[in-house]
């Protein structure tokens, strides 16, 4: 509430509709775990918001991209299991350890480093192997060449290879004979590692579109994204499958409101003149938070349950609106930039179509600076 009193615009999280969300993915998904993803503050919902929300959905292990989300989690009180999704410089070994993180794990000289520091502690710690099956990004290429230096992993003091990990490049797009290819390269490394003696019991492939998609590769863990937040991959047609509804919505109160001539110009560059005497209401949101300049001449909002136009460039902080054929609309009624008002939305594909960015880089923009609150 302090937070909101400091702000006039902010970012909400139904928390009832998020509770609703994890469930269906888990009844989707029915034996396999769930890692919950929360990297990148869960995409702009709140790291430490949503966490709590998969605890109390009885999820036990998160998945984050940085020690310092790690640590922030941790600093919350929260204590499960969390999973690096992306990989650790050796020199933070100790951090890992301290936190008790379960790291991605593609060389030995890292592995050597986690396990030194977990005996001089007398810990155990979980690695999670990493697979490049056909990403491109980070991990052990699936051949006979890379067996001998896992085999060395696998027998390190005081660690335990608990996770087999890769990642789709592209299960969302309409021809799947490439995330077939990637599977197929899984199970068959997976079996390689089996005749050599490597039993690794948690095997992670799935994303949010393959949770939709192709059950066979739930495995032991799944890793939704998308889907918690509530937004259907591009190439999903059948929502019925995991029926989730949006959770996030931007909100600004307006600060000013003037009417002005025809003729006048509005914001910078003198991008956006009026044709006709206008009613002008500024809202105190900007490029700064998210609300990017390639909105320009593209942009709306709900205020009062109707469109309004937003007008002219993006400025920093503040964004124009017309609201001449709004009647009554005062300081400090509240404009929906993204979510629902009176029956009518402004979804995140709209977003996405207008300023060519994904629902993440824009759910994640939003939040940087707007404070987050959750409401039932």
């Amino acid at each position: 509430m302090y937070d909101e009193l400091l702000r006039t615009a902010w970012v909400e999280i139904d928390h009832k509709r998020l509770i609703e969300n994890i469930r269906a993915v888990q009844e989707r998904v029915g034996a396999s775990k769930i890692i919950g993803v929360v990297k990148g503050n869960a995409y702009g919902h709140g790291a430490v918001i949503i966490s709590r929300a998969y605890l109390e959905c009885g999820v036990d292990l998160l998945g984050v991209a940085t020690l310092a989300e790690a640590k922030q989690l941790r600093d919350a009180g929260i204590t499960c299991g969390i999973v690096m999704l992306g990989l650790i410089p050796e020199e933070y070994a100790d951090v890992a350890v301290d936190l008790g993180v379960s790291p991605l794990v593609s060389t030995y000289a890292f592995a050597k480093a986690v396990s030194d520091q977990a005996v001089k502690t007398g810990k155990t710690i979980d690695l999670y192997l990493a697979v490049d099956t056909g990403m491109g990004r980070i991990g052990y290429l699936p051949n006979e060449a890379s067996i001998p230096e896992i085999k060395k992993i696998a027998a390190l003091p005081n660690v335990a290879l608990t996770g087999y990990f890769s990642h789709f490049s592209s299960a969302d797009m309409p021809d799947l004979a490439y995330t077939f290819f990637q599977k197929e390269r899984f199970d068959r490394f997976y079996r390689m590692l089996e005749t050599e003696g490597i039993s690794i019991p948690v095997r992670t492939l799935a994303n949010s579109p393959s949770i939709y998609r192709l059950p066979e590769v739930f495995y032991e863990a799944v890793r939704p994204g998308t889907v918690i937040w509530g937004c259907y991959p591009s190439c999903v047609t059948d929502h019925e499958t995991v029926r989730v509804r949006p959770i996030l919505s931007v909100k600004a109160k307006v600060i000013y409101i003037k009417t002005v001539p025809q003729g006048t110009a509005i914001s910078y560059g003198r991008k956006f003149i009026t044709t006709r005497e206008s009613r002008i209401a500024t809202l105190p949101l900007g490029y700064v938070d998210g609300y990017t300049r390639a909105f320009l001449g593209k942009g709306r909002v709900l205020i009062r349950g109707e469109f309004a136009p937003v007008l002219g460039t993006i400025c920093m902080d503040q964004v124009m609106i017309d609201v001449t054929d709004i009647p009554n609309v005062h300081i400090g009624d509240v404009a929906v930039f993204l979510g629902e008002q009176g029956g009518k939305e402004i979804p995140v594909e709209e977003l996405e179509q207008k300023s060519g960015l994904c629902s993440g880089e824009l759910f994640y923009g939003f939040s940087c600076r707007l404070p987050i609150q959750l409401v039932d």
